[in-house]
């Protein structure tokens, strides 16, 4: 009987999803394990009652031709689309045009739509949080839960988690384990309110200046269940690193009282209020490499904190990391 590798995908946001979908069809046994009860990572929504935000990142844009065919792809599945998004710069209710020549897309009707696509090609395990990997002797690895559960056997295993998350799983690996933790992550509250009446803000989003708010933006899909105005208000690193402690409901009044602040209209009382805490938000200095692998015994890492802080340095890393574990596969079979 021919041979036939598995492979353990740790990660189910778009760098781990685009390995998996990457290797279909060449490797028999691939699983992917995601600690959340959703796929997408930095893409992935927050619900709040009747509300669905995207909370994370709004949009993306495009550099690289290979992901250039991608997104074609995808605009040719319907679940993506350009976003023609009116897009400023605000300081203290001062409103002045961005550059607009820069052409943004966005996941339609949402952006995790991107994520659950690329799950049509993985068999994604949720609620699975891989806490120990063990090398076994005769090659391979073991893993395990927080619970000590038993998860499998693999030949290979892929890291697709945010730097910090890699660093303490490849404890043992300092080949992996040390450029991980050389990468410096920032900090970042978002905040996500619904209005019952749509703000007297002509705009659809702005880059904020001198405020503790970096960016705000209308959230359409948040919007589309009922006639509300809904937006999403992300602070900036430093501001966020200052209260990464502080309680949900006195980050969620600053937060609204900056936008406020900053807009210059009337207050509203929002229907609905939320805040998250993104504790590892996007890499600062990237470590410059596609993707990273050990050979010899058979383990990697990638994601946009290999790469670029981006959907597309996620995509990309995603891609190089199939490429690499088939070259592995390949020379282990010979």
């Amino acid at each position: 009987m021919p041979y036939q590798p598995s492979v353990a995908i740790i990660g189910a946001g778009i760098s781990g999803l685009t390995c998996g979908t990457a290797l279909k069809g060449m490797v028999p046994h691939l699983k992917v394990f995601e600690k959340s009860i959703f796929p997408g990572g930095r893409v992935s929504q927050f619900r709040a009652g009747e509300f669905e935000f995207n909370h994370g990142a709004q949009y993306f844009t495009i550099n690289n031709p290979l992901f250039h065919n991608i997104v074609s792809a995808w605009q040719a599945d319907n679940i993506v689309r350009p976003w023609d998004a009116w897009i400023v710069e605000v300081q203290k209710g001062q409103v002045s045009n961005t550059d607009m020549a820069t052409q943004r897309f966005t996941g339609y009707p949402r952006m995790m739509v991107m994520a659950e696509n690329l799950t049509r090609n993985c068999d994604v395990v949720y609620s699975s949080n891989v806490c120990e990997m063990e090398r076994q002797v005769d090659g391979g690895w073991r893993l395990f839960n927080e619970r000590g559960d038993y998860l499998g056997a693999f030949d290979v295993v892929i890291l697709a988690t945010a730097a910090h998350e890699t660093a303490i799983l490849a404890s043992q690996i300092p080949q992996l384990r040390d450029k991980a933790e050389s990468v410096e992550m920032t900090v970042c509250w978002s905040g996500m309110f619904a209005f019952e009446h749509r703000l007297n803000l002509p705009y659809d989003a702005a880059y904020v200046l001198d405020s503790p708010l970096t960016w705000i933006c209308r959230d359409q899909q948040a919007g589309s269940v009922s006639q509300s105005d809904c937006w999403v208000l992300h602070a900036s690193p430093e501001w966020s690193q200052r209260y990464v402690a502080s309680f949900r409901g006195r980050v969620m009044h600053a937060l609204l009282d900056a936008f406020w602040e900053d807009t210059d209209i009337p207050e509203q009382q929002p229907v609905s209020a939320s805040v998250h805490c993104w504790k590892h938000a996007v890499p600062i200095n990237p470590i410059g490499e596609d993707s990273l692998f050990i050979d010899s015994i058979g383990i990697g890492a990638c994601g946009d904190w290999c790469t670029a802080p981006r959907i597309e340095g996620a995509v990309l890393s995603g891609f190089s990391m199939a490429d690499r574990v088939m070259k592995h596969l390949r020379n282990f079979q010979e």
